[in-house]
C-alpha cells in the first residue's frame, strides 16, 4: 500500500456520498482529521490566498497533485489550457470523472514526461509545495519545474510555516534538527477506516527558507500571500530565473 492508496479511497468515498473520516498521524503520536469537503470546494470557498495567487495564472497550465480537481475544473471554466496530474491512478481518474479534460498520471518528485518549456504556470496548491518531503527532494523538484516551463514561466504554490510558537511543535522541530533534518520535515502515515498508510514526509516552509531554497534553482518569490497566520497556510508566486551553475 502506498500513502495515496488511502487518500483516494476517502477522497471516493467523500465523493460518493459526502463523506469520509481521514486522519493525519504524526511519527509522535499526535493526530488530527483532515477535512476532505476541501478538496471538493468551488472557487468561492478556496483560501483568499490561493484566490489571489490565481490571479497570476497565464497561459498553458501544469496542476500538479491536482487531488479531485478543483483548481483545474476553476481554471478550464475560465478557458485555459490546463493539464492536471496526480501520482495516482485512481485520484486521476476522480478528476477526470468530475469534468477535468486533460488528465495525466504523473508525480511532482521525479523526472517528468513534459518537454523543455511545455507550461507557462505551475500550480501545486494543498500544501503541495512540500509534497517531495526533504530539502534535496524539493530542490529537485524546482530544478525539473525550471526545465518544463517557458522562459517567463510562473509557480503558484501553497505551503504552511513551522509554528516554533507552539510548544509541541517546537519540540518536534528540535527533534528534527537533532536528527539532520529540516525543522520542518514531518513524518506522517494516514489512517482510514481502521488501515493505515505507510510513513511518508512532508516539508513544510517558512517564507524565509523558501526564498533561500528557490532562489539557489532559479525562482524568484515575487508574492507571498497568507492566512491570518501564516503557519495557517499561505499562497507564494515564483517567477523562473535563470538558474545559477552549481
Amino acid at each position: 500500500m502506498k500513502p495515496l492508496d488511502l487518500f483516494s479511497e476517502a477522497l471516493w468515498k467523500f465523493y460518493r456520498t459526502g463523506r469520509a473520516s481521514l486522519y493525519t498521524e504524526r511519527e509522535d503520536g499526535f493526530r488530527w482529521p483532515e477535512d476532505i469537503s476541501w478538496y471538493f470546494t468551488p472557487y468561492r470557498e478556496f483560501p483568499q490566498y490561493e484566490r489571489a495567487a490565481l490571479t497570476s495564472v497565464r497561459g498553458r497550465v501544469l496542476d500538479l497533485g491536482c487531488g479531485a480537481g478543483r483548481h483545474s475544473l476553476y481554471l478550464q471554466r475560465h478557458g485555459l489550457d490546463v493539464t492536471a496530474c496526480d501520482a495516482s491512478a485512481s485520484i486521476a481518474e476522480l478528476a477526470r470523472t468530475r469534468g477535468v479534460r486533460h488528465v495525466r498520471v504523473v508525480g511532482a518528485c521525479g523526472r517528468t514526461p513534459f518537454d523543455d518549456s511545455a507550461f507557462d504556470t505551475v500550480l501545486l496548491f494543498g500544501n503541495n509545495l512540500g509534497i517531495c518531503g526533504t530539502r534535496s527532494r524539493f530542490r529537485r523538484m524546482l530544478r525539473e519545474l525550471h526545465r518544463i516551463t517557458s522562459k517567463d514561466g510562473l509557480l503558484l504554490a501553497t505551503t504552511r510555516s513551522p509554528n516554533a510558537a507552539d510548544p509541541r511543535e517546537l519540540k518536534y522541530m528540535q527533534g528534527n534538527l537533532a536528527r539532520g533534518r529540516a525543522e520542518g520535515q514531518l513524518r506522517l502515515r494516514l489512517v482510514f477506516e481502521g488501515q493505515t498508510s505507510p510513513w511518508f514526509h512532508l516539508l513544510l516552509l517558512s517564507p524565509t527558507d523558501l526564498l533561500r531554497e528557490a532562489n539557489t534553482q532559479g525562482w524568484r518569490v515575487e508574492r507571498v500571500l497568507s492566512a491570518r497566520k501564516i503557519e495557517e497556510g499561505y499562497a507564494v508566486v515564483m517567477q523562473k530565473e535563470k538558474r545559477r551553475k552549481q
